[in-house]
């Protein structure tokens, strides 16, 4: 399926589906499509990471945030990713996925997705982080929060996430 298509589906699903809250999980089963397999015959990597972007598309449209945020000037940009690929997923395989958002921090908001085989098995798992983006760099969550009204997640942030930070300031020199 083209990437236009699965663009235009997830748009439709923000506009149509019942409104979610930023702390609600999206679940979807999809397939995979001549178009997503790469030299190795099965879904390339990079695929996953734009199925994860589109569910954020859908998780911002649903929870009424992504239009408020672009009136505001502010544009949602990816951060940083870390992934554990464990299986792979052949042509015409149907497979699940879970896309949420697990914590916050002043600026970054952590994102956590997984795409499970039929049988249940973790295909491919991880993190992502993105911020909204003004004229001043990023803007801040807590103000995010006031702005757009909306009711950030609380949790903790995970012992993953909290390592793989160390391990990006390492990577950036800042450690």
């Amino acid at each position: 399926m083209n990437l236009y298509i699965r663009l235009l589906l997830a748009v439709l699903r923000g506009f149509f589906k019942p409104p979610m809250a930023l702390t609600d999980t999206l679940h979807r089963t999809l397939r995979v499509w001549p178009n997503d397999i790469d030299i190795n015959k099965h879904m390339n990597n990079g695929r996953y990471m734009t199925i994860a972007d589109l569910f954020m598309l859908e998780l911002c449209l649903r929870a009424k945030i992504l239009i408020p945020a672009f009136k505001l000037g502010w544009k949602p940009m990816l951060g940083g990713n870390l992934v554990v690929y464990k299986k792979q997923l052949s042509m015409f395989e149907k497979y699940t996925a879970e896309f949420s958002i697990c914590c916050l921090d002043e600026n970054w908001t952590y994102f956590q997705y997984s795409f499970f085989n039929m049988a249940g098995e973790v295909v491919v798992t991880g993190y992502s982080k993105g911020a909204w983006v003004g004229r001043k760099g990023l803007v801040a969550n807590a103000v995010i929060a006031e702005k757009l009204k909306v009711q950030p997640t609380t949790a903790p942030m995970p012992e993953a996430v909290r390592k793989w930070l160390e391990a990006e300031a390492h990577v950036l020199g800042k450690a």
